[in-house]
């Protein structure tokens, strides 16, 4: 197995994505050699595999994806027409099942470092973590990504991006003295159209609310690392100014519409003032930390500062988005993107 790269190891560890030992890569005369085949896999895999197939140079190299439908299709088959043919592996693979595609590089999020991550440094496997949790983790994990894949100039273009939103969205707060809204977002269970949960404190979705001008007024009911379940008497306690729901695995539309529907929601604040919204989906929704978060940053700023937002048209937005990040014209656009557009990215969610 390859040795690790010292001069790279202290680079990554330098950047604090994670201790020494995160990638290995072959030495080489002029430096670092470039992964020529790379395994994509573990939870939350779509995430990465999302943000690797934002580098047009690495598609190519990609071995295997273990798993990239969250239930409302596949993306990279949209972005890679070689896609279909590559090799697929459980999201539960076991590392010898990483070991037989004998890859140049393992990535997975820092999150399956104790787990699959573990036994495949325990068999010398060359790993590359990644947080993809905050936006600053983002930045970091940008800049780790450009480096292992001797793009780091791709990698710039890319964080500029996400600078640039958070910018925009920085520049429209709202004036001093005015009353921020109070935010409740919340995702629709597999168990059932009436149950609900709330992200923990620290993560995407909490960091979006409160970047955008919102108050998310959760947070003290689930300070863990996962999503904590509320009930209807807890949303009721909270009674958001606006809320926000997310499906991952079904249009959110339908879930929206029960719940302006639902006689017990009527006296709720969110309900009364019209602003009970579904969080756009395509592929995926925009709200986790997925690429696609800059997308979920400006939509919930126009959602809750529509006045300093007006003239954001979030269709606009999305085809510059997948122009920037996956090279679609506005025909590849309206093709693979715009007919899967779901939740309330425009009025009327249209």
């Amino acid at each position: 197995m390859r040795r690790t790269t010292n001069a790279m190891n202290r680079a990554l560890s330098a950047m604090a994505i994670v201790a020494a030992g995160a990638i290995a890569s072959a030495q080489s005369p002029g430096g670092p050699a470039i992964p020529g085949r790379i395994a994509l896999g573990g939870k939350a895999v779509v995430m990465v595999a999302d943000l690797v197939y934002a580098f047009p140079e690495a598609r190519s190299r990609v071995a295997s994806v273990a798993g990239t439908d969250q239930g409302l299709g596949s993306f990279l088959q949209a972005v890679d027409p070689a896609f279909a043919t590559k090799p697929v592996l459980d999201r539960a693979a076991s590392a010898e099942a990483f070991a037989a595609l004998k890859p140049d590089l393992v990535i997975l999020k820092l999150a399956m470092k104790k787990t699959l991550g573990a036994q495949l440094e325990a068999i010398g496997m060359p790993l590359l973590y990644l947080a993809l949790e905050t936006p600053e983790d983002y930045k970091r994990d940008l800049a780790a990504l450009g480096l292992a894949l001797g793009s780091a100039a791709r990698a710039s273009v890319l964080s500029a991006y996400y600078d640039g939103v958070i910018g925009r969205v920085s520049a429209g707060a709202a004036p001093a003295g005015s009353r921020a809204p109070r935010v409740l977002v919340m995702q629709a269970d597999a168990a059932g159209s009436d149950s609900f949960s709330v992200p923990p404190k620290a993560w995407m979705q909490t960091r979006l609310v409160e970047m955008a001008g919102g108050i998310p007024v959760w947070t003290d009911a689930n300070p863990g690392d996962g999503w904590g379940r509320v009930t209807f008497e807890q949303i009721a306690a909270w009674n958001p100014d606006t809320l926000v729901l997310i499906d991952y695995r079904e249009k959110v539309d339908a879930v929206t519409a029960a719940i302006r529907g639902d006689p017990r929601y009527a006296t709720l604040a969110c309900v009364k003032n019209g602003s009970v919204y579904g969080f756009p989906q395509d592929y995926y929704s925009w709200d986790q930390p997925d690429t696609r978060w800059g997308l979920g940053l400006l939509w919930l700023a126009k959602t809750v500062r529509p006045e300093s937002f007006r003239g954001v048209d979030m269709v606009k937005e999305a085809k510059a988005f997948y122009a920037l990040f996956y090279g679609f014209d506005d025909a590849a656009f309206e093709r693979a993107v715009r007919p899967r557009l779901k939740g309330d990215y425009a009025p009327g969610g249209k």
